[in-house]
């Protein structure tokens, strides 16, 4: 059974990097690969895959390249010997198609997602700041409330002050002349006579 080769774009597919991106790594560590040519294409051996994912992974340790090769090398040199590219295509077993199309679907369902969870984020984000808004909005009209609720009160005592006052005048206007009078003759008659006089 042949195993199924891969060009650049498949590489690419199964490790989720840029065409551009595998093309520059072939290109920097091109004796690390084994491949055979059709026309202009390329045709690299399933594990080329492994040997890319590999680079991307040492990359990120701040290797430097001769570094990054040799440890490539050194996982290469454990490994059983490799055939040619011609015989490897021969005798391995091929990946199956449904799992290329599964990596595809994984990649773009979670791309989707993540972006779907920053839109949610940023919406998030958003709704907070309106409601920290309408919070301010909100305290500022019940501060404002509060304050004329309180010059209200003043008035109110105030005017409540007055209407005292103008009630208890009321009663000294309305209240009969007679009863008048005679407070006020008993109140002279009481404050006239001197101690020790008799009348």
């Amino acid at each position: 059974m042949h195993e199924k080769e891969l060009k650049i774009g498949d590489i690419a597919h199964l490790t989720g990097l840029s065409e551009q991106d595998v093309r520059a790594l072939i290109r920097a560590y091109d004796s690390l690969f084994t491949y055979r040519t059709i026309g202009r294409a390329r045709l690299f051996p399933q594990k080329a895959v492994a040997i890319v994912r590999e680079l991307t992974e040492l990359s990120g340790r701040g290797l430097s390249p001769e570094e990054i090769a040799d440890e490539v090398r050194s996982g290469k040199d454990r490994a059983p010997p490799e055939e040619p590219a011609e015989e490897i295509g021969r005798t391995a077993a091929p990946l199956p198609s449904e799992v290329v199309i599964e990596f595809g679907v994984m990649r773009d369902t979670l791309a989707r997602q993540e972006r779907r969870i920053a839109r949610l984020v940023e919406e998030l984000e958003q709704e907070r700041e309106l409601r920290a808004e309408e919070g301010e909005r909100f305290r500022k009209t019940v501060d404002d409330l509060e304050g004329r609720l309180s010059a209200q009160q003043e008035q109110l005592a105030l005017v409540a002050e007055w209407v005292d006052y103008f009630d208890r005048q009321m009663d000294e206007v309305t209240r009969p002349v007679f009863e008048r009078f005679r407070r006020t003759v008993a109140k002279k008659g009481g404050s006239g006579q001197s101690p020790g006089r008799s009348g």
